[in-house]
């Protein structure tokens, strides 16, 4: 303890010389007034350098905004985030509105050539305070302009574009996606049916993608596309997920090429492939990557889709997840039977697997997704009229698609229940009984699906050593790490982050100026090589400056933050 002590009066010596936050994130308040885009962009030095590299841009809670740009980020972080201000005052809300020149809203909200963090806010493709302006929807709301950069969001509401809520075609690093709703994936008014997608990483390589926590409702296309892969997706997991109310309409989770873990546990779906399994060759043309073929000999139709796993490079974990064909599901099925939209063979909600991966995981693959009887309170109602718009021949009065993709005889009416932003920050609700046998059907006990419909589970899951991040084996750190805590100045709670090259015990403490200690947040615990996150709330210490240590077997490391109250 004594030498620890010591380490503590030398720190607060050098705290003199740097200030504390020096080499951490500034936050810069944005204010409401104009556009946003010209604030951050415009946000340079007399000599077009950035102000600072280190900024988080700073929104206020229950205001809105409006940006009129493509913000591009050339070499630097962009981050934006929520004020602090917590409680009942909603999340701040980003508009994509017409810009002067095009009389179109921007095509991205962010088009990256850098890392891009995002955090507590609402964004909108469209200006919706003005309902006509859904006319003029663009394609995206994050877009890789260049390799190599990462995409993180944390508790977000993703909302209104006719493409894709995420895109790449520049084989970005990590997409991590947790906490957030993405809704209204897709317009036939200004796209097609094979439009209308949560994430489209188009064909190229990605090192990890996580989707953890986050609610999907109304989408066209996929939720996640990479067919026609040219590259691996090098990890990817999609735990703990709720989706409703999507056409599906080239596939569900259409994966390509993958190498390393492939996690698809504890998700809960509610009408996920509602257009049913079909002999459609238009929209069989995109189930082609796993190379089966139907009894007709066209691409097999199966809500996973990946490209063949011959060499077994792929630890395929598949399980615990649950799904639902509603009455209204079941009766767009049953009308597919009756002319003029007849369907031979019978519509059905299809098979999860390709055959390729059944074999992969082998007996576990029928249990992989069991059907559950669950209610959810209230989100938006299917788009039966759309889906059967879409099958009805061109000569009726009031015709149809004919099974095509384009938009010819598409009309307004036909759109899916397009809820505006603040039904799904208020209203939505998919906390399903605490009765029902999946409350407790995920791994460890708890609850299938978003586990932010349930708080008090998701922060004990979240607490929970059991249920920690899983790092791929291509991204184990080579070297022993401590990062800077986040936020920092703080208050109350910081995320702090740490990295181990091999596995170890490992303990980490947080100790005040005198050097006494006043928490341990990990206790002598055994963690294999990876990359970890653990959770500092100070709500009951004193404001000024502590220090945190982590010890994993002989490696020791000290960082020193600041909570200011």
């Amino acid at each position: 303890m004594r030498t620890f002590q010591t380490l503590c009066v030398v720190l607060l010596a050098v705290l003199v010389l740097v200030p504390v936050g020096a080499n951490s994130q500034n936050p810069v308040r944005v204010p409401n007034t104009g556009f946003l885009n010209d604030f951050i962009m415009g946000d340079t030095l007399s000599n077009g350098t950035r102000r600072d590299t280190n900024a988080v841009y700073v929104l206020t809670r229950g205001l809105q905004y409006v940006s009129s740009a493509v913000m591009q980020n050339s070499g630097w972080t962009f981050r934006m985030k929520a004020n602090d201000t917590t409680g009942t005052v909603p999340k701040p809300v980003v508009f994509l509105y017409p810009n002067a020149t095009t009389q179109l809203p921007p095509g991205y909200f962010v088009n990256a050539k850098g890392n891009v963090t995002v955090k507590n806010i609402v964004l909108s493709g469209y200006f919706e305070p003005l309902p006509d302006y859904l006319s003029a929807l663009q394609g995206a709301l994050f877009d890789f302009a260049a390799a190599g950069f990462s995409l993180t969001l944390d508790s977000c509401l993703l909302t209104n574009t006719n493409g894709n809520h995420v895109r790449s075609s520049n084989a970005p690093k990590n997409i991590k996606i947790t906490n957030c709703i993405f809704a209204n994936m897709g317009y036939l008014g200004k796209s097609n049916l094979g439009a209308g997608k949560g994430i489209d990483i188009r064909g190229g390589s990605v090192d990890t993608l996580i989707v953890s926590n986050t609610t999907f409702v109304n989408w066209q296309d996929r939720i996640i596309r990479h067919f026609q892969s040219t590259a691996n997706v090098k990890y990817f997991k999609f735990d703990h997920n709720t989706l409703v109310n999507g056409m599906s309409y080239h596939g569900f989770l259409s994966l390509g090429k993958l190498n390393g873990n492939a996690i698809v546990t504890n998700n809960l779906m509610v009408d996920h492939f509602a257009l049913g399994q079909d002999t459609d060759a238009v929209r069989q043309v995109e189930f082609t990557d796993s190379g089966e073929k139907d009894a007709f000999g066209f691409a097999r139709m199966t809500w996973i889709i990946a490209n063949p796993d011959t060499a077994g490079t792929i630890n395929w974990v598949i399980k615990n997840n649950y799904y639902r064909v509603t009455p209204a599901g079941q009766s767009f099925y049953d009308s597919a039977s009756i002319l003029p939209i007849v369907a031979n063979p019978a519509l059905t909600v299809g098979s999860p697997l390709t055959h390729n991966i059944a074999s992969r995981i082998g007996a576990d693959s029928v249990n992989a997704f069991k059907t559950t009887t669950v209610d959810l309170p209230n989100t938006p109602v299917l788009m039966k009229e759309f889906m059967k718009w879409y099958r009805r021949p061109f000569a009726l009065p009031d015709s149809g698609a004919n099974k095509t993709k384009g938009t010819g005889t598409w009309k307004p009416k036909f759109d899916f229940d397009r809820r505006g932003f603040k039904y799904f920050t208020d209203t939505l609700n998919c906390a399903y009984s605490t009765s029902a046998t999946i409350y407790t059907a995920a791994t460890s006990g708890y609850p299938v699906g978003d586990l932010n419909w349930f708080p008090t589970r998701y922060t004990a899951w979240k607490n929970d050593p059991s249920t920690g991040v899983e790092t791929p084996a291509s991204q184990i750190p080579e070297s022993f790490s401590l990062a800077q805590n986040y936020p920092n100045p703080f208050n109350p709670a910081t995320q702090i982050s740490f990295t181990l090259a091999q596995a170890s015990k490992v303990s980490l403490e947080v100790y005040d100026l005198l050097g006494q200690r006043v928490a341990m947040l990990i206790n002598g615990e055994n963690r294999a090589a990876g990359r970890y996150e653990s959770t500092f709330n100070a709500s009951n210490l004193a404001s000024g400056v502590y220090f945190y240590r982590l010890t994993a077997g002989e490696k020791v490391a000290t960082m020193k933050m600041m909570l200011v109250r």
